[in-house]
């Protein structure tokens, strides 16, 4: 998709999504479905996906610079893992439109995408 125009998708408060983010949280739910079926992922996109209480829960942001690569900068990750990866407070994962409560302790080290 890249180089290509890609559809917007208004999630508001000046906050957008476009395709290829919608496409790659896809193909990354894929790969956590086959490689291991048994747990959840909390994606930026499509929100929960899997029990919230299972034993390992991911946090997904597919396309960590969605605005970069909507105007073809390759500026861009891909950023996942589990919750005590991600800063307190972040409110990079999504479900159903709100920001997720990522407030738990975070864990040593880098701590944002």
């Amino acid at each position: 998709m890249y180089g290509q125009r890609l559809s917007r998708i208004d999630k508001g408060a000046g906050d957008f999504a476009t395709d290829a983010d919608v496409a790659a949280e896809a193909a990354i739910l894929g790969v956590f479905r086959a490689a291991r079926p048994e747990d959840a992922v909390l994606g930026e996109e499509g929100g929960q996906q899997g029990s919230a209480t299972a034993a390992r829960q991911w946090l997904v942001d597919p396309l960590c610079g969605t605005l970069n690569y909507a105007v073809g900068d390759m500026l861009v990750a891909l950023c996942a893992g589990p919750p005590a990866a991600w800063s307190p407070g972040s409110t990079a994962a999504r479900s159903a439109g709100q920001a997720a409560d990522l407030s738990w302790p975070p864990a040593p080290g880098p701590t944002s995408c």
